[in-house]
């Protein structure tokens, strides 16, 4: 599983271009004018996204648009034969019937910097899959020169319903061979979530599931606002994390604040014995930045460092994080898994509030 491209639908793509290249960083490649739509490419290192917004009601962007906020409409997979692709969703192992509805005929292109050829499919709830099979030159466009960037996705978060999970995760396993790997069980004060990890080991590329277990949970919520399922984040790979984290807070991208508790309680570890994983120099830089960090206790070299922007869209509870994987840890740490959880229910409580003291009936 290989991503070649997120593909964003949104009400006004010119806008959220300018957005994302003032506030992320990112290097605009082009803008393509439609009849039905307008649409603009960005690039961030190996990642490619690409932003739509309709110019005509009929458009399917302005059809999602009618079902769901602005977000993720289309992760695209690049992928080596296409055909040979369609032909193994056509013919599923027995007794599963086809495992995923194609939503448009296979189109091939003779241009060299476009697909040679191309089919979308139909993914979990009104989520889809463009798969592509490139020209070997077809992705050469600029690179940003901001020194403190991501260098691809790290993994990408799926939020489904309640009783889902085991449904999604068996489609994606089949649809994309990826890999079981962790699951968690996630309980806040507030509320609570099941989670599956999965991984496809080719381009070290995690694929995680997520689905509610209460009606208060922050994956509930995030269902509520997109009506159904869809992408809630996606991780970036930010190394090295503390620079681009500041550059970040520099260009005024707004970022989940974590409790000083997080680091009391990762001070207890160290002193009952556990060994730092980092010099106290950097340690204050990732106290000061408000990034997370876990490590094995055998192995305190190997880190995740991880922090969460804010939801970017209107509407949405989508957002973006930010993660450098020292010594080629993988997986997640559960505490970082449960810290973030817990910062978003912070968020959220904080918005609320906001908004009663705001609005003509809250407040006094």
């Amino acid at each position: 599983m290989k991503i070649d491209h997120i593909h964003f639908f949104v009400e006004d793509a010119t806008c959220q271009r300018d957005w994302l290249v003032q506030h992320l960083g990112w290097t605009w490649v082009k803008q393509i004018n439609c009849s039905d739509r307008t649409v603009e490419v960005l690039r961030y290192r190996d990642t490619v996204f690409v932003v739509s917004s309709p110019l005509t009601a009929n458009s399917p962007v302005a059809e999602y648009l009618r079902q769901h906020p602005p977000g993720v409409a289309d992760v695209a997979i690049e992928v080596p034969n296409l055909a040979a692709t369609l032909h193994h969703l056509d013919t599923p192992p027995k007794p599963q019937k086809t495992i995923s509805p194609l939503l448009s005929k296979l189109v091939s292109a003779s241009q060299q910097q476009e697909p040679s050829a191309w089919a979308r499919i139909k993914g979990w709830g009104g989520l889809q899959h463009t798969l592509i099979e490139r020209q070997p030159l077809a992705k050469s466009a600029p690179t940003s020169v901001c020194p403190c960037v991501s260098k691809g996705i790290d993994h990408i978060v799926l939020n489904v319903p309640t009783g889902e999970l085991e449904a999604a995760v068996k489609f994606y396993q089949c649809l994309f061979k990826l890999e079981k790997q962790q699951s968690f069980n996630i309980q806040t004060i507030q509320s609570g979530l099941r989670s599956q990890v999965l991984f496809a080991p080719a381009s070290q590329l995690y694929f995680n599931i997520n689905e509610p277990t209460s009606a208060s949970s922050q994956i509930q919520t995030f269902l509520d606002a997109n009506r159904g399922a869809g992408i809630q984040h996606i991780a970036l790979q930010s190394e090295p994390i503390v620079p681009t984290v500041r550059t970040l807070r520099q260009r005024g991208l707004p970022l989940l604040s974590v409790p000083l508790a997080y680091y009391d309680q990762l001070q207890q570890r160290l002193q009952l014995g556990a060994i730092a994983p980092v010099q106290h120099q950097e340690w204050q830089q990732i106290v000061e930045q408000q990034i997370l960090i876990d490590w094995q206790p055998k192995q305190p070299e190997s880190l995740l460092l991880q922090i969460f922007s804010h939801p970017i869209f209107q509407g949405n509870h989508f957002f973006f994080e930010f993660i450098e994987r020292r010594q080629a840890v993988q997986g997640f740490g559960e505490g970082n898994f449960l810290a973030l959880y817990k910062a978003i229910e912070a968020a959220e409580n904080s918005q609320q509030q906001y908004a009663s003291a705001a609005s003509p009936e809250g407040g006094n």
